[in-house]
This record gives structure tokens, sequence and C-alpha cells, in this order.
């Protein structure tokens, strides 16, 4: 994959509250904004480099209610497959991905 130098054009996908595909193929994944809106449920994100839950795991958010967190990888990390956001819990994820491709 070549890749212009740094900075790179960033691209925002919102988070639907669901498990998605945010980027299919191969990017530079730089982190996300990432709360819990349901107000009394915790939640978790598991992000990985691919299509589907399964393979390598490039990042991993927990949420307690209300939460919020953001997640900043200032050089990013390289993904061949593609960005997949896996959400688990009794909660509700909101908030956006970053990436380059």
């Amino acid at each position: 994959m070549a890749k212009t130098p740094p900075p790179y054009p960033g691209i925002t996908v919102a988070l639907t509250g669901s498990d998605q595909a945010a980027l299919t193929g191969d990017g530079i994944f730089f982190g996300g904004c990432f709360y819990e809106s349901a107000a009394s449920d915790t939640a978790t994100a598991t992000i990985y480099d691919g299509t589907a839950a399964s393979g390598t795991i490039i990042a991993y958010i927990s949420l307690a209610a209300s939460g919020v967190t953001n997640l900043s990888i200032p050089n990013g990390v390289q993904v061949l497959n593609g960005i997949y956001v896996d959400v688990a819990g009794s909660g509700t994820i909101g908030g956006s991905v970053f990436y380059a491709s």
C-alpha cells in the first residue's frame, strides 16, 4: 500500500450503535470518539483489522454508563483488510472512527 507522506487526509465514519464495517480494504486507523448513550448500561467496542468480528484486534474500548473515550493513535495503525467495529454489552455505543485510505 503506497501512502502519501503525513499528514493524511482523514475520513470519519459515524458509528451506528451496532456491529459495522467502517472500511473495506487497506488504510490507516487513527482512533475515534466513543460514547455510551443509553446512560444506564455498559458497552464495549472491539475494533478489528478486517470486515468481520475476527482476525487481528487493533483496539478495544470499554465504556461505563454514559462513559466517553477518545482514542488517538498519532502515527496510526496500518490495516490490510478493513476496519470492523464489533459492539457488545447491554449499552449503546455512538461516536465515530477516524482513518485514512
